[in-house]
């Protein structure tokens, strides 16, 4: 399941999601979570891109066949897009948090959750489905026209995965997979089309995935497979897509962002914990200055990570018993003590309003369906239809 909300100033998208297709992606390629890594190395040159580019201007847009928008009337001032799916036939949901209209479809396909994201003000969505040509293409939702156009394919055995929108809906970042050219990450304008490619592998023996745009749209956090001290798992970079800087962050599982320095919010697995597999440390990166800080570290593994939209503090999903329904939300200012928020013990996700008074969390429901709560008193705003887990108990 994966989410987007006006409360992503601060955007994750890690957030939340890609954290169970990259485990997924990272499994698929031989790869699993590492043990903890050093401060990370100092910015190194940017790679040669072996990922073909591929143009695809769109001045007049191709219908898409794979995905079936409908219109939404308005934008309410929080809400959060909310994929649900007994399968592999998928709905996206509009979610008005005030509670003032009941969610609204705006799309649906087939192929899967996880594969989804929006812009800040939610007017531009992209989707990764069955192409029209290909076999997995990324598509473009307007959900105020009710709209849905094909906004990049690759060749026939192209499959796009991990779809990633800048805050201000102008640029995706996308990882396309072919056996002609393997694996890697392009970038592209919404706008034209045109993409360019940003990191990549020649074979199949490594993995490469987006993970997260800067507020500003200037950077993007990614991973990419190598040998390193760290182990396998490693490691994350931060890439300037305007003037091609690159930062090799390290072991990074997540990352969530902010204009102010230290912008970054990171976690990762580091199997410490008593758990086993599991255990998580959360720290801070400076940009500006290359240097990461570790804020605390915890038992259990780390589900979502959020900076405030308004404050020098940060909320987390943490897992209670190694199922990802089975989350407690927790919120903590920097340097400061972790606090519990609400009762929940079966959190799916969580977020921010936009003012950063309030905190919304997707719970699992006793049905089919998921709630939508105010995660502080536990009051429900919306139902998700057939959005409840089928795999943990």
């Amino acid at each position: 399941m994966n989410r987007t909300s006006t409360a992503l100033t601060a955007r994750t998208r890690a957030t939340s999601l890609c954290r169970f297709m990259i485990v997924a992606l990272l499994a698929l390629a031989a790869c699993s979570p590492a043990a903890p890594s050093p401060p990370p190395a100092a910015a190194s040159a940017t790679t040669a891109p072996l990922v073909a580019v591929t143009p695809a201007p769109s001045a007049t847009r191709t219908p898409s066949t794979g995905v079936h928008a409908t219109a939404v009337a308005a934008m309410s001032k929080d809400f959060v897009y909310i994929e649900s799916g007994p399968s592999r036939q998928v709905t996206l949901w509009l979610v008005d948090l005030s509670g003032a209209a009941a969610p609204a479809p705006v799309a649906r396909w087939t192929g899967g959750t996880g594969s989804f994201a929006a812009s800040r003000d939610g007017k531009t969505v992209i989707v990764v489905a069955p192409g029209n040509r290909s076999v997995l293409g990324l598509h473009l939702v307007r959900p105020l026209a009710g709209e849905a156009t094909v906004l990049f394919e690759g060749p026939a055995d192209g499959r796009a995965f991990f779809p990633r929108l800048s805050p201000d809906g102008s640029t995706f970042a996308i990882n396309l997979l072919n056996a002609g050219s393997g694996e890697g990450i392009l970038i592209g304008d919404v706008a034209t089309g045109i993409t360019r490619a940003l990191a990549g592998t020649a074979g199949r023996g490594s993995s490469v995935v987006p993970f997260d745009w800067s507020d500003d749209g200037q950077w993007l956090a990614f991973f990419q497979d190598e040998v390193a001290p760290e182990g396998s798992g490693c490691c994350t970079y931060l890439e300037n897509v305007r003037d091609g800087r690159r930062i090799r962050l390290g072991l990074a599982t997540m990352v969530s962002w902010r204009p102010t320095e230290p912008r970054l919010l990171v976690a990762k697995q580091d199997r410490t914990g008593n758990q086993g597999a599991f255990g998580a440390t959360v720290s801070t990166f400076d940009l500006a200055q290359q240097r990461r800080t570790d804020l605390f570290s915890i038992d259990p593994r780390i589900t979502t990570l959020m900076w405030s939209p308004t404050k020098d503090e940060l909320l987390y999903v943490q897992e209670t018993v190694g199922c990802s329904y089975h989350g407690t939300l927790w919120t903590a200012a920097v340097g400061g003590t972790a606090k519990r928020i609400g009762t929940a013990d079966t959190v799916q996700d969580a977020w921010w309003s936009a003012d950063g008074l309030t905190i919304y969390a997707l719970v699992r429901g006793a049905g089919p369906d998921s709630p939508v709560i105010d995660a502080s008193s536990g009051r429900r705003i919306a139902v998700i239809p057939n959005d409840a887990p089928r795999a943990c108990p």
